[in-house]
């Protein structure tokens, strides 16, 4: 059960009470494609972040080397769940504007991505890779894929759940 403004709903029944609220708008959390290029892998922030959390085999001089998934985005939108509720019924019991909401619980979220992927330990870098590096955390070399996380608010359709 979740507390919500001093009401126990279901789960189901607070989704169905956020979308009565939310309408057509909605805030999307993540590497967004105007993030821009990574500087050291020529990919794009969002295609090294889509490769880091699903994981790729690579050839590269000859080479295959395997990235193993490291799931970053979902798992760390949903580490501040609690925080996001708790948001919401504040803004909400402050009469606060829906843009002004969804702005708020966007930065919340984009902030647990950005701690998840600071604290993200497992798997392992390779021996090879925390030596080029100089550290074990397999998602940070130079801070820029974790700076570009960001949220969005927008009344652009969401895909069907499921579906990336």
């Amino acid at each position: 059960m979740i507390t919500f403004c001093n009401f126990q709903l279901s789960a189901d029944k607070f989704r169905q009470e956020v979308d009565k609220i939310r309408g057509d708008k909605n805030v999307t959390v993540g590497i967004h494609e105007d993030a821009g290029l990574h500087p050291d892998s020529g990919m794009t922030n969002a295609s090294l972040g889509a490769t880091l959390h699903f994981g790729a085999e690579i050839t590269k001089n000859g080479h295959t080397i395997t990235i193993p998934p490291r799931p970053w985005l979902d798992v760390g939108v949903e580490s501040g769940t609690q925080e996001y509720l708790r948001e919401i019924s504040d803004c909400l019991a402050k009469g606060m504007p829906l843009d002004v909401i969804l702005e708020r619980v966007g930065l919340e979220a984009a902030a647990a991505v950005q701690e998840y992927m600071t604290n993200l330990s497992e798997p392992p870098n390779a021996p090879s890779t925390i030596a080029k590096k100089g550290s074990n955390n397999p998602l940070i070399d130079t801070g820029e894929l974790r700076q570009s996380v960001t949220s969005v608010v927008s009344n652009d359709a969401l895909p069907p759940e499921g579906i990336e």
